[in-house]
């Protein structure tokens, strides 16, 4: 129950934290390096897996989590893929790994680098557009001052908003899914309605508004529910394989987020310059 009703309940509650109008707000040049961001990290992800021999599934996973919004995005990739429990436990272990490192790093990186420092709006479009989770941008931008913490905000939202389109896609087309002979695509099972429910909210609540105490209900019921969705991964997790997967999961993750931190800086501050 907890891995599948409330792990899709917890993303279509998701959609409560976004709003278009907050996404067109970033600008041109913050959308443009999401895009960026996004697409340059599943493509090197599925490359860089395939090279190192990793599975399909654990591929997908890692480099989504990498790409769009850490945990979440591999508790949500989960059923779509039909990822095994200990990839799934790998996944999120190198994940959070970067993740939290990242939130440490930035706001290093804004105190030493002057091209950041100048620029609040920079950092915030780099910070939202490269660091993992969306809880380790609201700490590092915090901790840079309101306008890094507004910007890095909304930037993430829109990358949290490209997951849907993306778990569409890989349900649709059966990208990371385990082919048997006979099969074509959508080897998921049942079409992922909860990211259509996620849009659907995000709709609502560009159009309608949700009131602040409810989107704090929201987003504390949406946490409660991927949070007891991932234990209920856990309690099917062998360790031994988790174990067995030996160094790549690692190597792939920290090379995806190289990108992030190098490419994602020289991207964001060209367009923010040109743009």
């Amino acid at each position: 129950f907890a891995k599948r009703r409330m792990l899709r309940a917890g993303i279509i509650l998701y959609g409560a934290k976004v709003t278009f109008g907050k996404i067109l707000g970033i600008g041109l040049a913050g959308l443009l390096t999401d895009l960026y961001v996004v697409s340059s990290t599943l493509l090197i992800g599925f490359g860089l897996g395939n090279l190192l021999g990793l599975s399909a599934a654990l591929t997908t996973l890692i480099s989504t989590g990498s790409a769009i919004c850490g945990c979440s995005a591999v508790a949500a990739t989960q059923p779509i893929i039909q990822a095994e429990a200990h990839e799934v436990a790998a996944a999120v272990g190198v994940v959070v790994l970067c993740g939290t490192a990242a939130m440490f790093l930035y706001p290093f990186f804004y105190s030493v680098v002057p091209a950041l420092a100048a620029s609040p709006r920079l950092m915030g479009i780099y910070t939202g557009s490269t660091v993992h989770e969306l809880a380790g941008v609201v700490a590092a931008g915090n901790s840079m001052g309101a306008e890094v913490a507004s910007t890095s905000v909304i930037t993430k939202l829109l990358r949290v908003f490209l997951l849907e389109p993306w778990i569409i896609a890989l349900y649709y087309l059966g990208i990371g899914q385990t082919k048997k002979e006979g099969d074509g695509p959508k080897q998921g099972k049942g079409v992922p309605w909860f990211a259509f429910g996620f849009i659907g909210v995000a709709m609502y609540n560009s159009v309608f508004g949700i009131g602040p105490a409810m989107q704090k209900v929201f987003t504390m019921l949406s946490a409660g529910f991927l949070a007891s969705a991932m234990a209920a991964l856990g309690l099917d997790t062998d360790l031994v394989k988790v174990k067995s997967l030996g160094w790549k999961p690692i190597a792939l993750a920290m090379a995806l987020w190289a990108n992030l931190l190098g490419m994602g800086f020289v991207v964001s501050k060209f367009l923010v310059g040109a743009l």
